[in-house]
């Protein structure tokens, strides 16, 4: 995980949305890369979080980015009044710990149901990777009583509050010839042990995550460590074997408790250089025979981006190649990741089919939209801030914790833990821009950053990767998602991990409101009963959001296609006597009946269309509806057609619609439904252009008349720049 997001870039062997630097509310940037998962989320109709839906920048980043880049530019970071790292941050402190209220976010109690069933050794765990180099910038932690804490006394802080495990990133060589950091934590194999120790030492034990690169490895990246560089797939597979045992015996002659070691990270798109799956596969299993070797009772886990992937074919892959592992690992943001029932299934199907322990090595939340260092953050205003299931709070991070471990615990006894990403990763001063030494602490943070590597990347990593560090350097964007407040402070979200072994109430919590749950989309003649969720969300004091149980109305009027809404009635479930309800509304929208074989991909295949070009395949990721869409991207333009016939059996006025998302296709682009009536010569075209991640478009053709026996065909064309890509479901020719 890395932390820029900007626009989706859609990869390879249908690779999910890559991870990268910066942030999502940078003004001005125009990276490709993404982080962890995806762009911002589209906008739900229904939701009633607070939140902005434009694309606007927030006011933090928009206006520091201009001075930050200038101080990134500036070369005389090392001035005296930089080197220090003290600057008098005690008033953007005091506007930054507070919510729109007033009220301190570290004050905030969270409401926190048990989890039912939870193995004593379950993993609740925490990747602290940056914490070294924040400690070294200068920032100091707090316990829950206010008082500052040391290193050590930081890991024994995470221990007490429910903490069993720490996740800790290593990279080959994250130093350029001089021996300057690249940032991201400059976490090498020495700095591992340090935390390893610290955490071991707390009683907790230990996950290592080998990158197997020099500096971040996610699925838009997976980049050569330079040493590696140039080697064959033979010569690559014994250095990385002799570093792996090289690493891990550091840590066994430190006696770092280590339980888990992944080969890999986000190795959707291939590992250490390689991007075949024969080759990376050989290097999974030069990993595994190292950790094998050196930590013989540690699990082995491979981890993967995003559980919307067809994560059974990659299962199945790992299994005929003969990978010897123990953990199938996947990260897991709301944001970006699709339902927690989906995760569940996913896992399970991975548990049950290939007898493999299943975890979540990545999730977070944001607790708020500020930004506190003045290098803006991936979720702000405007940008991956407008999910309705969780509100952004202390609250709601708490909620995200609580029910992504329910989600792997309902897997089973093979659902074995959850990790929190970066929990720690908080401003060196904090920054607002309205302070009077705004530019002062902004500059004193880039120097900072610089020196220690506390920020996600520094300038000296543009050697390594002049695409994305060498251009967007700078500070964490992930200091909103932390469990500690910008001042150090520890957020009550952080003591979930204790609460879900027991639960924690909070007095006279009222139910405020239910929430309308997302529209739902079924065809003409389905049961909707099927697609009509069980529980809504209901929204209490203290901004806690519980499932609440809803009975619907009668629905047995629809029997046309178009656009509905029903009535539920959502039952309290802090009431005691069941008494007290609320009402919801749902949109359903109805799709006709199709006439086309497989208009919805759903077979997982193209099975009935004919395609013919550059850049489609049938794929399970980011679909409208159902587990399949046919998707495309190309590293060269894309250009292709996919086409049906259909002969009509009734005279009648026909239409062809489609739904697509999808995004950097240029000004260029062309994209068209076009229904096409052979019989008679006669056609009719709907034009759309696509604008972005899961902003769907639905184009819709006028009616074409055609006489029984008239042979009509849809024909759908793309086209579009270099690494354009998106998404296209429910194609449809219907009888208007």
């Amino acid at each position: 995980m890395v932390n820029k997001l900007t626009k989706k870039l859609a990869l390879t062997l249908a690779v999910t949305l890559a991870a990268a630097p910066l942030s999502a509310c940078q003004s001005g940037n125009t990276s490709d890369s993404v982080e962890g998962a995806s762009d911002v989320v589209a906008s739900e109709a229904s939701n009633e979080v607070s939140a902005e839906t434009s694309n606007e920048v927030s006011a933090e980043a928009s206006d520091s980015s201009a001075s930050d880049t200038d101080s990134q530019k500036d070369t005389d970071m090392t001035e005296d009044s930089s080197k220090e790292g003290t600057v008098d941050d005690s008033q953007a402190v005091e506007l930054k710990t507070v919510d729109k209220d007033g009220n301190y976010f570290k004050d905030k109690e969270v409401y926190v149901q048990k989890v039912e069933g939870l193995s004593d050794d379950f993993m609740k765990g925490v990747d602290i990777s940056s914490f070294l180099s924040e400690s070294e910038s200068g920032v100091v932690f707090k316990d829950f009583e206010g008082n500052d804490i040391d290193d050590q006394g930081f890991f024994d802080l995470l221990s007490e509050s429910g903490v069993n495990y720490v996740r800790i990133r290593v990279w080959n060589d994250p130093y350029d010839e001089e021996g300057n950091g690249y940032g991201g934590g400059n976490c090498d194999i020495d700095r591992a042990v340090t935390m390893g120790e610290y955490a071991t030492n707390a009683g907790m034990k230990v996950y290592i995550d080998f990158h197997y690169s020099d500096f971040w490895a996610d699925p838009n990246k997976q980049m050569s460590p330079k040493a590696w560089e140039g080697m064959s797939i033979s010569d690559r597979e014994e250095a990385l074997y002799e570093y792996t045992v090289d690493s891990l015996e550091k840590l066994k002659d430190a006696g770092v408790d280590v339980g888990l070691v992944a080969v890999g990270n986000e190795t959707d798109s291939g590992m250490a250089g390689v991007t075949s799956q024969s080759e990376k596969c050989t290097l999974y299993s030069a990993g595994s025979k190292a950790v094998r070797e050196v930590f013989p009772e540690a699990l082995i886990a491979v981890h993967y981006s995003n559980p919307q992937r067809d994560y059974m074919e990659i299962a199945k892959m790992l299994d005929d190649m003969d990978v010897d592992y123990d953990v199938f690992a996947t990260s897991y943001y709301p944001y970006w990741h699709g339902s927690l029932e989906n995760l569940t299934n996913t896992l399970k199907n991975v548990a049950e089919s290939y007898n493999k322990k299943v975890m979540v090595a990545e999730t977070s939340w944001a607790y708020t939209l500020d930004d506190g260092d003045g290098s803006g953050n991936t979720v702000c205003k405007g940008s991956n801030d407008d999910d309705s299931e969780y509100s952004i709070s202390v609250q709601g991070q708490s909620e995200v914790i609580r029910n992504v471990i329910k989600a792997v615990s309902d897997v089973g006894e093979e659902g074995i833990g959850v990790f929190y990403w970066e929990p720690a990763w908080i401003p060196v001063n904090v920054y607002a821009d309205t302070t009077d030494n705004a530019a002062d602490t902004l500059k004193t943070n880039s120097a900072l950053w610089e020196q220690y590597g506390s920020g996600w990347a520094s300038s000296y990593a543009s050697v390594y990767d002049p695409d994305d560090a060498g251009q967007y350097y700078g500070g964490s964007s992930w200091d909103n998602q932390a469990l500690f407040d910008f001042a150090g402070y520890p957020l009550s979200s952080l003591k979930t991990f204790a609460y879900v072994d027991t639960g924690n109430d909070i007095e006279n919590m009222e139910l405020e409101k239910a929430i309308n749950p997302e529209e739902i989309t079924v065809s003409l003649g389905e049961d909707i009963g099927e697609y009509l969720p069980e529980t809504v969300k209901g929204q209490y004091t203290g901004g806690a959001r519980l499932d609440l149980p809803v009975v619907w109305d009668d629905y047995s009027r629809i029997t046309e296609f178009g656009e509905y809404k029903i009535f539920g009635t959502a039952t309290d479930v802090m009431s005691t006597d069941g008494e007290n309800t609320a009402r919801v509304i749902i949109v359903i929208n109805v799709l006709p009946d199709s006439l086309l074989t497989n208009s919805d991909f759903e077979t997982g295949d193209e099975t009935g269309w004919l395609l013919e070009g550059n850049g489609p395949w049938v794929d399970s990721e980011d679909v409208y509806r159902g587990e399949y869409g046919l998707h495309f991207w190309s590293s060269g333009k894309v250009e292709f057609t996919a086409t049906q016939t259909y002969t009509a059996q009734e005279a009648g006025s026909y239409i062809a619609s489609m739904m697509i998302q999808g995004g950097d296709a240029g000004d260029d682009q062309e994209i068209t439904i076009t229904l096409t009536n052979n019989t008679k010569g006669t056609s009719v075209t709907a034009e759309t252009t696509i604008t972005g991640w899961l902003e769907w478009t639905n184009p819709v053709t006028q009616a074409l008349e055609a006489d029984e026996g008239d042979e009509l065909t849809v024909t759908i064309y793309v086209k579009g720049a270099e690494g354009a890509w998106g998404t296209i479901d429910d194609a449809y020719l219907y009888i208007e």
